[in-house]
């Protein structure tokens, strides 16, 4: 039996015009409270940064990352992180 194929990832897929690309920011320390996130601002490859909390969730949404047997996972740790590693925010940017 011979198989024949190409199989195609998501890597060797160019990125469309105007894509964006985004990373999530994690906690390096359990139980911490977070007072702010900030970026390298040496990075001169990116422009148009912006980072995504729970504190831009609008009014009446959910913080639900994902469900499970157990109930709801927070997708953004909030007001204490759980355990270093915890999701903080998303950094969505457009790089040049």
């Amino acid at each position: 039996n011979v198989c024949i194929g190409e199989a195609v990832f998501v890597d060797d897929i160019p990125s469309s015009k105007d894509c964006l690309y985004g990373a999530f920011v994690y906690s390096t320390k359990p139980l911490a409270h977070v007072k702010s996130i900030e970026l390298d601002t040496s990075v001169e490859q990116i422009k148009n940064t912006t980072v995504v909390t729970v504190n831009d969730i609008p009014e009446g949404g959910s913080n639900v990352g994902a469900g499970t047997v157990f109930g709801f996972e927070p997708l953004f740790c909030e007001p204490l992180t759980q355990c270093a590693g915890g999701p903080l925010g998303v950094v969505v940017c457009k790089l040049l």
